[in-house]
């Protein structure tokens, strides 16, 4: 490429100030663009790899009972599976910058090659506009559309339950494999849940805890020796981290709550008459 922009600019064996300058400038191109090309190769290979791990690893609700016997939270480096779907989503935004950033680095040679592959006005416009029109509606969608809210009861929806509380998946009998899966996960933390009526995940906040069971941020901060000035939006999960409890602590906070000031103590099981 140097060479045939040398010859564009002059046929001098020496190079000139000229010359110099224009290797330079298709020197820094190529550097940008390699470089680019690698962030992008990384970030692809980020997003497949944190995907496989929320979906093969750090498993959801259902097929956790299935394969370690109870109700427990998983994390890896101190994150469950809805943090690492925030990074893979600051991953994904990363990607599209890159992306947008290798078209602009090549927008000379995709007209050139989409003038070569498109003879007629007419077509370019339409596939132009098409693909302006799909990008656009692929992006901004998310934002629009409202999914639709559906109550779930007991004996309902995707988790029908039965008499022990426990889903239809939760209640299959526990294999030896299983066993021995529960016994040698060592690679990331195990939370379990002491009382599968009271949940409570570390993707919530203070106030979704405080206004679904009806327990007072207050109480909840101070048994768990978290300082006031702390924001009721603020996530369980960086909260636990920073300060150091566990999630069933959250729970049991929370079902002592409830027992002393409603009289109502909610057993982890319920069994049958």
């Amino acid at each position: 490429m140097y060479n045939t922009v040398c010859k564009l600019i002059g046929t001098s064996n020496e190079p000139t100030l000229k010359q110099k300058i224009v290797k330079d400038c298709i020197m820094k191109k190529s550097t940008l663009n390699f470089i680019i090309n690698v962030l992008m190769f990384l970030s692809m290979s980020a997003i497949a790899g944190i995907g496989f791990l929320i979906k093969f690893t750090l498993i959801p609700g259902q097929d956790r009972w299935i394969k370690y016997g109870r109700n427990v939270d998983l994390y890896l480096f101190g994150m469950d599976r809805h943090e690492w779907g925030t990074i893979h989503l600051i991953i994904g935004f990363i990607l599209l910058g890159l992306l947008v950033l290798h078209i602009i680095l090549h927008w000379y040679s995709l007209t050139c090659v989409f003038n070569r592959i498109f003879k007629r006005k007419l077509v370019k416009k339409i596939i132009a506009l098409l693909m302006i029109v799909i990008s656009a509606f692929l992006i901004i969608v998310p934002f629009l559309v409202k999914p639709k809210t559906d109550e779930i009861e007991q004996g309902k929806g995707r988790q029908t339950t039965n008499f022990n509380g426990r889903t239809k998946r939760e209640n299959k009998t526990i294999t030896t494999y299983e066993k021995e899966n529960l016994n040698n996960a060592n690679s990331f933390e195990i939370h379990d849940h002491s009382n599968p009526s009271i949940e409570v995940r570390g993707y919530m906040t203070l106030d979704e805890v405080s206004k679904k069971y009806k327990v007072p941020t207050e109480f909840i901060k101070t048994r768990l020796n978290i300082p006031k000035s702390i924001p009721d939006k603020q996530r369980l999960g960086w909260l636990r981290k920073k300060y150091d409890f566990r999630m069933s602590e959250v729970e049991e906070i929370i079902n002592e709550y409830q027992e002393n000031n409603f009289g109502v103590k909610i057993h982890p099981q319920r069994r049958r008459q």
